[in-house]
């Protein structure tokens, strides 16, 4: 039997890779989907497990305001250090 590489990108996502692909935290996307600004997730049928579908997270995002901030100047990268005298 031969062996076939399926390699695609998924179409439903669980939470973690939900929360990751819009760039929050999993507690700051559970608190949007919770409040009805981030899309619900799907059931799938007679299943205990649900997903969220990339393409409503793409919509969802996509219709997100446009900001004019920067980010902030502490993003979590390493900082030069001084030399010491």
């Amino acid at each position: 039997m031969a062996t076939i590489a399926f390699n695609c990108t998924p179409a439903a996502l669980d939470k973690e890779m939900a929360a990751a692909y819009c760039s929050v935290g999993i507690t700051m996307f559970e608190q949007m989907v919770q409040d009805g600004t981030a899309p619900k997730a799907r059931r799938f049928p007679g299943r205990r497990r649900v997903a969220w579908l990339r393409s409503e997270l793409d919509a969802w995002l996509a219709g997100l305001p446009l900001s004019d901030l920067l980010p902030p100047d502490n993003t979590g990268a390493k900082k030069p250090r001084r030399a010491i005298p």
